[in-house]
């Protein structure tokens, strides 16, 4: 499931991974697997329905915008804090992401923000001066 360069780190409600390969393409994939992968033992049951399905679009949104717009994923966290699940996209890039307004019918990209932003409760950008940023949202958790 994971490169045999891929490092992972895990504590309770917090699980971050840094991909070996994250200036490539195949990072999205292996983002959507780790995130998948991952998701049952942050939440401590299945992960199900509405909430698997937003969370592999909206990694894999997230970790495209970073390749495409910052030259790569540095590294990807998600925490699990009672009702919510928060992921962070970290790249190296100190530009803010920008959610543009909808693109022609007839273009092939443009709509990963807008995506975010329809399906995610919140979602933000925290900046590291020098350091990059984190593209962050969170999802309502269904108990």
């Amino acid at each position: 499931m994971h490169d045999a360069g891929d490092a992972m780190s895990e504590a309770p409600g917090v699980a971050r991974w840094w991909p070996r390969r994250g200036t490539d393409v195949s990072v999205c994939a292996a983002a959507r697997a780790w995130v998948l992968a991952a998701l049952p033992h942050l939440l401590a049951r299945p992960a199900e329905g509405r909430l698997r399905d937003n969370v592999e679009l909206l990694v894999s949104e997230l970790t495209a915008n970073a390749l495409l717009h910052a030259g790569g994923v540095e590294y990807i966290d998600l925490y699990c804090t009672g009702s919510v699940l928060r992921i962070c996209v970290h790249d190296q890039v100190s530009t803010p992401a920008v959610a543009r307004h909808a693109p022609p019918d007839e273009a092939e990209h443009g709509r990963g923000l807008l995506l975010v932003d329809a399906l995610a409760a919140r979602w933000g950008v925290e900046e590291h001066p020098g350091a990059g940023k984190d593209v962050w949202l969170e999802l309502p958790i269904d108990r």
